[in-house]
């Protein structure tokens, strides 16, 4: 049940939200991210293996067996969901509910009862693994690649990587694993202190001078990292000005990562632009603009383009529209006129209506989706053909704690 773009293309795509502290207090210190404990924190995203960790844009469309009626399927796209899932706007990526990433396939997700689902329309289907039997333990899913791969994180911290109906049995990463993030031919997960990727013309094992990486979000060819002390890194192509640090060249081969200035809580890749929530919950964004992704405010390649000024605890970006995260659960877009109406008017920042209980917040190329307060998950654009949003069907995403 693959949603492909104008193009062909699949859709994917979001975020996970790993703010620290909540919007609008500026913590003392070097600490930020994962140090903190209050608000939309996700401080916590680096929770121990199999303990949530953020979760990860979902391939999705070649799984055969439908979640059902009331089932307790998760979604995709990126996710920022709140402590417990009961708290609007309250962002951890240790909360597998919506996956991140660059948009380059369909949502998927953690179930409330470990499975993973992944849905390009708002009936989700079940991943299975090669040669048969559901997945199970499942506490983050993520696609990769517009050809409906994907990688699932298990409670035991092991990475499975695969086709949504042929996800291996043999793990790309064994253990103590608490986020992954694909890109369009890459993957990459936290372990530990570092951020190991596979897949793609990226360093193997990116490390940050001692620090934590407590998300990781990738997108096209590339990936970036926020640590618990606040440092954000970009690696892999910039194009565009994706690593956020002044210039737009290209790269190739590996390139190790570049940080962009700044005390970061959460990152959310576009596919040409960058977003991210800095301290005090100020959204700024680098990268084009040429179809209004950063609002009409101009491309840069540098942080240089304010979209909030502050109270955001997620942020993530589409092909060509970028959605904020509000610790209020409210959601607001920006659209630069893609297909089906994922995100809103052309330019600015505008609410998305029906939306005030949002946890978590993901979006792809032509659709944005939100999980919110109840668990449930609400979509728009090229999944709900419109502006408004539509429930997926009898999805429940896993729990936030």
């Amino acid at each position: 049940m693959a949603c492909s773009s104008s193009n062909g293309e699949e859709d994917t795509g979001g975020a996970e939200a790993t703010g620290g502290s909540d919007p609008g207090v500026t913590s003392s210190g070097s600490g930020t991210g994962g140090g903190a404990t209050s608000g939309a924190g996700a401080g916590s995203a680096a929770s121990t293996s199999g303990a949530g960790a953020g979760s990860a844009s979902g391939a999705g469309g070649d799984s055969t067996s439908g979640t059902g009626g009331g089932a307790t399927s998760g979604t995709g796209a990126s996710s920022t969901t709140g402590a417990g899932g009961s708290e609007p706007g309250a962002a951890s990526p240790a909360c597998a509910g919506l996956n991140n990433g660059s948009g380059t396939t369909i949502p998927c997700a953690a179930t409330a009862d470990g499975k993973a689902v992944c849905f390009g329309s708002t009936t989700p289907t079940t991943l299975t693994y090669e040669g048969g039997g559901e997945v199970t333990g499942v506490v983050q899913a993520t696609g990769r690649n517009f050809s409906e791969e994907a990688c699932v994180l298990l409670d035991t911290g092991a990475v499975h990587c695969g086709r949504h109906t042929s996800i291996s049995r043999t793990p790309t990463v064994a253990a103590g694993a608490t986020m992954v993030s694909g890109g369009l031919n890459h993957a990459c997960a936290i372990v530990g202190n570092a951020v190991k990727c596979w897949g793609g013309d990226l360093p193997a094992d990116v490390t940050f001078g001692g620090e934590t990486p407590v998300q990781v979000a990738c997108y096209y060819h590339g990936c970036c990292a926020v640590t618990d002390a606040g440092k954000l890194s970009c690696w892999g192509e910039n194009n565009g000005g994706m690593h956020g640090v002044g210039t737009s060249s290209g790269t190739s081969g590996p390139v190790s990562p570049k940080t962009v200035p700044g005390r970061a809580l959460y990152v959310g890749p576009g596919q040409d632009h960058m977003c991210a929530v800095f301290e005090g919950g100020k959204v700024q964004c680098w990268g084009q603009d040429w179809n209004k992704q950063l609002g009409g405010l101009g491309e840069s390649s540098d942080p240089g383009v304010t979209l909030v000024e502050s109270g955001a605890v997620a942020v993530v970006g589409g092909q060509f529209h970028t959605c904020v995260l509000m610790a209020t659960g409210q959601v607001q877009c920006s659209s630069g006129g893609q297909s089906e109406g994922a995100g809103l008017d052309m330019g600015r920042l505008a609410p998305v209506a029906g939306i005030s209980t949002a946890v978590a917040l993901s979006a792809g190329k032509h659709y944005s989706c939100a999980r919110l307060a109840d668990a449930s998950v609400q979509c728009w654009g090229s999944i709900s053909h419109g502006p408004t949003p539509a429930t997926i069907n009898g999805l429940r995403t896993r729990s936030c704690d």
